[in-house]
This record gives C-alpha cells, structure tokens and sequence, in this order.
C-alpha cells in the first residue's frame, strides 16, 4: 500500500497507521518495522538563518520521528530505524538545522534502546548519483576533503546488514582520514587521530620547508607559488593552473570558512604563524605570495623552519572573530556592489 501524508501532521500519520492495524479489507500484515529517512535541505550561515529555514530542515527529522516513536509504542516492532547524517558527527559550515536534525535522530535512537525498543540511527555519508547531495555535486566537494562517496549498491547491501546490528548508532562513510584531518579540524571527537596527524603535520612541512632549503634563492618564490596553487585548489575545486594570481579569492568562491581552512592548511604545511585576517589582508595569490616569501625568508640564503604547532597549539577563531570576519566580507561584498 502506498500513501502519502505529511509526517510531521500527527493526525494524518495516526490516521495511517490505525488503517494499518485496521482488520477491515483490504487486511495488511501487521507493521514490524520503521525507516525514517525524511529530510530537506535549507542551508545558511546561523547567524544569518531564518526561523523558517531552521523548522523546514528540522521538523521532518525531529517531528516526524517523533510521531512515529509515539504512535508505535504499542507495535511489535522488529527495527525502528532512523536516517541521520553524517554532519551529525563531523559538523557541516552552513548546515547548523540540518546537524541539530540529525543530532536529535542518534538521540531518539539511544533513548529507544534504553526502553526496550528497537532503535537504530544511521550517520550516512554522501550518496553517489542519487539524493540532494549528488543533485548539487557536493560529493565531488567531499572527495577533495578525503570524504568519499557511497555507491548506492553498496549502500544497499550494507543497510541490510546494519539492520542485524546491536548497535543504537553507526557512521556509514568512506573516509581518508589522513586527508580529511589536515582541514584544520580540532575537536575532542578525534583525539585518537590527534597524535598521528601530528605526526604527520610534523613530516610534511619538514619536508617542504626541507625542499625549500635545498632550492636556488630564485627558485624559492615558484615553488612557494605551485604550493600556493595547491592548496587553494583542493578547497575551491580547481585546477592549479586555473587560478588567475590578481584575482580576488573571493571572486574565486572562498568565503570566510574557507580562508580560515586555508590560513589553517598554511600554517601546518608552512611551519609559520599566521594572523586570522591574513586571507582578507592578502585577497589574491599574488599579495599572498609577496607576504609569505617575506615573511619565511625565502629570498634568503637560509630559510629558517619554525616548529611546527600541535593541534591543541593551534589558532582557533571564537565566535567572536569569526562573526568579525563575515562582517568584514558582508562589508567587501556591498563595497563591490557600490563600486
């Protein structure tokens, strides 16, 4: 049977369920199991985000199963299942309603096997070729963080295996942790990765900051450049030789988050300190580039290599700062619009 009704109208949803469990013909079997895997998507910056673009994104997620936990109290379920996202564990820029939807699922979750009920929440990662994600190639965005993403089929055959699971939560995505761990992320959820990244952080300035030292004077300003280009291109998504040196990061599609992931990347992979501003001080490759060549040195004969910070030693922006940063951009965006 197939029918359709708003799951956050708790009316409409009893009236379901009670024709389910109705002996009237056309008699169903009885109702043994739940998923959950409603969802839109209404992005913004928090600060900036509506009342309404917060309730759009969370009432299908926590109304929803909300009414189907509690009109399902007396069923015999044999799974209760519940779609949540990935973003519930490793936080999404932009995505603050859709993270506290999914955050509230793994909850419900828990809370169900604490009473006895059946209850499973599902951290899915990005979807290849079907679902929102994909429709806005953000899982090509992901790949570039080291977050690849599921094959359906794949998807598939794994769900059926979580459904035998014990377990009240499980995160389902192909990660490189290697990868996804230089964003500049710093957070208690990966203190088990934290002693390897830096280990790593460690050796790969080494090594580049090595590469420089053993360079010509002459040579030190190009290859400062190629790393440059690199960097900037795997969080844009361009090619290296795509990135125009005068213009402004801005226009390329950074945006505050993203310098910060940048500044971030620089100063593991450059051994260097850098302010929080200096994306919005520095706005294309070129000004950058003069900025960093002076203040590493590398015009000459020796280059010093600072020690590189630990992650805990790391910059971190308060909300403050950051809000001070939007502000900033919000006040470059109006200027080009005058001008």
């Amino acid at each position: 049977m197939v029918a359709q009704v708003d799951v956050t109208d708790k009316s409409q949803l009893a009236q379901l369920i009670s024709n389910i469990k109705s002996p009237a013909p056309p008699a169903l079997p009885p109702l043994r199991g739940i998923i959950h895997a409603a969802g839109v998507l209404d992005d913004g910056v928090l600060q900036n985000m509506s009342w309404e673009q917060f309730t759009n994104v969370v009432h299908p997620k926590v109304i929803g199963a909300w009414n189907l936990h509690d009109l399902t109290q007396d069923c015999p379920l044999d799974f209760f299942v519940l779609f949540s996202s990935a973003t519930a564990l490793l936080g999404s820029p932009g995505q603050g309603n859709h993270v506290a939807a999914n955050v509230f699922l793994d909850a419900l979750a828990h809370y169900r096997q604490s009473i006895g009920k059946p209850g499973l929440s599902i951290n899915w990662g990005i979807w290849s070729d079907v679902g929102s994600a994909a429709e806005r190639n953000a899982d090509k965005e992901m790949q570039l963080k080291g977050i690849n993403a599921i094959a359906p089929q794949d998807g598939i055959d794994l769900f059926a295996k979580l459904l035998q699971s014990p377990a009240p939560q499980i995160g389902v995505l192909p990660i490189n942790w290697s990868l996804f761990l230089q964003q500049g992320i710093n957070s208690p959820f990966f203190a088990d990765f934290t002693q390897t990244r830096y280990i790593a952080s460690l050796h790969t300035a080494s090594s580049y900051i090595t590469s420089l030292q053993n360079a010509k004077p002459s040579e030190r300003r190009h290859l400062l450049e190629i790393h440059l280009r690199t960097q900037i291109s795997q969080i844009l998504g361009f090619q290296p030789d795509e990135i125009d040196a005068e213009q402004g990061f801005f226009d390329l599609g950074m945006d505050s988050l993203t310098s910060v992931e940048l500044k971030n990347r620089l100063q593991k992979s450059l051994g260097v300190s850098l302010s929080s501003t200096v994306i919005f001080d520095r706005p294309n490759l070129n000004a950058l580039l003069d900025y960093l060549v002076e203040e590493m040195g590398l015009e000459n004969d020796e280059v010093e290599q600072k020690p590189v910070e630990t992650e805990t030693e790391s910059e971190e922006l308060s909300e403050d700062e950051i809000a001070d940063l939007l502000a900033q951009e919000l006040m470059d965006i109006e200027r080009g619009k005058e001008s």
